[in-house]
C-alpha cells in the first residue's frame, strides 16, 4: 500500500508537470520509478533472479537515455534498451511455454490473435514507414513492433492454458507496456497532446509496478500455480431469483 500511495503521488506530480510543461518534473518522476521500485523490494526480499534484475536495469538505462536527450543517439539508445528489456520478459514467457499444452479452442484464439497483431503491424508500418528518414530508426521501430507483438502473444498464450494470478498479471503488464508504446509513438510521429503524454507515462509505470508485483510473487511463492476461479467472483443464485421477471 505504502509503494502505491507513493506510485500515485510520482504520477500525480508528473501529470501536472506535463500539464504545466514542466519537463524536468515529469522527467525525473520516470527516472525514479525503477530506483523507487527496487528501494520497496529489496526492503522486504534480500533476492532476485540474475533475469529480473538485468530488466529493471535495462529499463533504468532506457529511462535514463529518454530522459537526458542529447541528440538522435540517444533516442536510438533508449529504444534498443527497450526492446532489450522486452525481449528478456519474452525469455521469461519461453520458460513457462514448456509447460503448456495447446489444444481446442485456445489454438482457434492464438491462430487469430497471431494472424490480427501481424496484420496489425504491416497495417502501421506502411503507414509510418514514410515519417523515418533514418533506416536506423526504421529498423529499430520495426524492431520494436516485432518484440512489442511477440511479447503479447506470449503472454496471451500462456494466460489461455493456465488462468493463474501471475499469467493475469504478466498479461496486464504487458497490455501496460503496449499501449504505453503506442501512446509515445503517436506523440512523437502524429499529433503530441498532453493527455496523451500523461497517459503513457502512467502506463509505463504502471507496466513497471506489475512487474514489481509479477517478481515479488514469483520469488515469495504467492499463488504462482493457482488457478483462478472466476465463479467464486460471481454473485449465487437461487430459484426464487430465477423466477423473478424483471419488464424493460
Amino acid at each position: 500500500m505504502a509503494l502505491v500511495i507513493v506510485l500515485v503521488l510520482l504520477l500525480l506530480s508528473s501529470s501536472i508537470a506535463v500539464y504545466f510543461d514542466f519537463i524536468i518534473v515529469s522527467k525525473i518522476a520516470k527516472l525514479i520509478s525503477v530506483t523507487i521500485l527496487l528501494t520497496f523490494y529489496f526492503c522486504q526480499l534480500n533476492k532476485m533472479a540474475n533475469v529480473f534484475l538485468t530488466i529493471f536495469f535495462v529499463f533504468f538505462i532506457g529511462d535514463a537515455f529518454s530522459v537526458f536527450e542529447f541528440g538522435d543517439l540517444a533516442y536510438k539508445l533508449s529504444k534498443s534498451m527497450y526492446i532489450g528489456a522486452y525481449l528478456l520478459l519474452v525469455f521469461v514467457l519461453l520458460g513457462k511455454l514448456k509447460k503448456v499444452k495447446f489444444e481446442g479452442l485456445v489454438t482457434v484464439y492464438l491462430v487469430l490473435v497471431l494472424l490480427l497483431n501481424t496484420y496489425f503491424l504491416y497495417a502501421l508500418y506502411s503507414v509510418a514507414k514514410e515519417n523515418f528518414v533514418d533506416t536506423i530508426n526504421l529498423v529499430l521501430y520495426i524492431c520494436h513492433g516485432i518484440t512489442l507483438i511477440a511479447m503479447m502473444y506470449f503472454a496471451f498464450a500462456v494466460y489461455l492454458s493456465r488462468e493463474t494470478a501471475q499469467s493475469i498479471t504478466f498479461l496486464l503488464m504487458v497490455f501496460c507496456f503496449v499501449f504505453s508504446n503506442a501512446l509515445n509513438y503517436i506523440c512523437n510521429l502524429y499529433v503530441y497532446y498532453w493527455i496523451f503524454e500523461v497517459f503513457e507515462g502512467v502506463l509505463h509505470t504502471s507496466g513497471l509496478f506489475l512487474l514489481y508485483k509479477y517478481v515479488y510473487d514469483h520469488h515469495t511463492n504467492r499463488n504462482s500455480d493457482k488457478r483462478i476461479n472466476l465463479t467464486a467472483y460471481f454473485v449465487p443464485t437461487t430459484n426464487k431469483l430465477r423466477e423473478i421477471r424483471v419488464n424493460f
